[in-house]
Protein backbone atom coordinates (compact mmCIF):
# COMPACT_ATOMS: atom_id res chain seq x y z
CA UNK A 1 0.00 0.00 0.00
CA UNK A 2 2.55 2.57 -1.01
CA UNK A 3 0.53 4.16 -3.79
CA UNK A 4 -0.42 7.77 -2.98
CA UNK A 5 -4.12 7.18 -3.76
CA UNK A 6 -4.24 4.34 -1.24
CA UNK A 7 -2.67 6.53 1.43
CA UNK A 8 -5.24 9.25 0.79
CA UNK A 9 -8.06 6.73 0.86
CA UNK A 10 -6.73 5.26 4.12
CA UNK A 11 -7.01 8.75 5.60
CA UNK A 12 -10.62 8.95 4.39
CA UNK A 13 -11.39 5.62 6.08
CA UNK A 14 -9.65 6.74 9.28
CA UNK A 15 -11.62 10.00 9.36
CA UNK A 16 -14.92 8.19 8.81
CA UNK A 17 -14.06 5.78 11.64
CA UNK A 18 -13.43 8.73 13.96
CA UNK A 19 -16.89 10.07 13.09
CA UNK A 20 -18.49 6.68 13.80
CA UNK A 21 -16.62 6.36 17.09
CA UNK A 22 -17.93 9.73 18.21
CA UNK A 23 -21.49 9.09 17.00
CA UNK A 24 -21.62 5.82 18.94
CA UNK A 25 -20.79 7.74 22.13
CA UNK A 26 -23.95 9.83 21.75
CA UNK A 27 -27.44 8.74 22.71
CA UNK A 28 -29.21 6.77 20.00
CA UNK A 29 -31.91 9.36 19.38
CA UNK A 30 -29.34 12.03 18.42
CA UNK A 31 -28.47 10.10 15.23
CA UNK A 32 -31.94 10.56 13.77
CA UNK A 33 -33.02 13.74 15.55
CA UNK A 34 -34.08 16.55 13.23
CA UNK A 35 -31.78 19.56 13.26
CA UNK A 36 -31.54 22.93 11.54
CA UNK A 37 -28.68 22.46 9.09
CA UNK A 38 -27.90 21.66 5.47
CA UNK A 39 -29.09 18.10 6.18
CA UNK A 40 -32.09 17.52 8.45
CA UNK A 41 -30.34 14.86 10.57
CA UNK A 42 -26.99 13.19 11.19
CA UNK A 43 -28.36 9.95 9.73
CA UNK A 44 -29.07 11.77 6.47
CA UNK A 45 -25.52 13.18 6.42
CA UNK A 46 -24.04 9.72 6.85
CA UNK A 47 -26.38 8.30 4.19
CA UNK A 48 -25.29 11.07 1.82
CA UNK A 49 -21.57 10.39 2.42
CA UNK A 50 -22.05 6.67 1.88
CA UNK A 51 -24.13 7.11 -1.28
CA UNK A 52 -21.62 9.54 -2.79
CA UNK A 53 -18.69 7.25 -1.94
CA UNK A 54 -20.57 4.35 -3.50
CA UNK A 55 -21.49 6.42 -6.55
CA UNK A 56 -17.87 7.43 -7.18
CA UNK A 57 -16.62 3.85 -6.89
CA UNK A 58 -19.20 2.71 -9.42
CA UNK A 59 -18.29 5.54 -11.81
CA UNK A 60 -14.53 5.04 -11.64
CA UNK A 61 -15.13 1.32 -12.04
CA UNK A 62 -16.71 2.02 -15.44
CA UNK A 63 -20.43 1.66 -14.79
CA UNK A 64 -22.84 3.80 -16.80
CA UNK A 65 -23.82 7.06 -15.10
CA UNK A 66 -27.59 6.61 -15.58
CA UNK A 67 -27.43 3.17 -13.97
CA UNK A 68 -25.30 4.44 -11.09
CA UNK A 69 -27.51 7.46 -10.49
CA UNK A 70 -30.68 5.33 -10.36
CA UNK A 71 -29.02 2.97 -7.92
CA UNK A 72 -27.91 5.91 -5.77
CA UNK A 73 -31.50 7.06 -5.25
CA UNK A 74 -32.59 3.62 -4.05
CA UNK A 75 -29.51 3.28 -1.87
CA UNK A 76 -30.16 6.67 -0.23
CA UNK A 77 -33.66 5.59 0.80
CA UNK A 78 -32.33 2.34 2.26
CA UNK A 79 -29.45 4.03 4.12
CA UNK A 80 -31.62 6.59 5.88
CA UNK A 81 -33.51 3.79 7.63
CA UNK A 82 -30.46 1.98 9.01
CA UNK A 83 -29.00 2.22 12.48
CA UNK A 84 -25.52 3.63 13.01
CA UNK A 85 -23.96 0.18 13.51
CA UNK A 86 -25.34 -1.05 10.18
CA UNK A 87 -24.13 2.06 8.41
CA UNK A 88 -20.66 1.63 9.93
CA UNK A 89 -20.50 -1.95 8.66
CA UNK A 90 -21.56 -0.82 5.20
CA UNK A 91 -18.85 1.88 5.21
CA UNK A 92 -16.26 -0.74 6.18
CA UNK A 93 -17.42 -3.09 3.40
CA UNK A 94 -17.31 -0.26 0.87
CA UNK A 95 -13.81 0.69 2.00
CA UNK A 96 -12.66 -2.86 1.26
CA UNK A 97 -14.11 -2.56 -2.25
CA UNK A 98 -12.28 0.75 -2.75
CA UNK A 99 -9.00 -0.72 -1.54
CA UNK A 100 -9.37 -3.69 -3.90
CA UNK A 101 -10.06 -1.30 -6.78
CA UNK A 102 -7.14 0.98 -5.91
CA UNK A 103 -4.81 -2.00 -5.47
CA UNK A 104 -5.40 -2.94 -9.13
Amino acid sequence: MTHHSLKLYDYHVWANQKIFDRLKELSEDIYEKEIQSVFPSISKVMAHIYVVDNLWLDIISGKEFDEVYALADRLKEQMEKKRIEEVETMFFDLSEQYKAFLDR
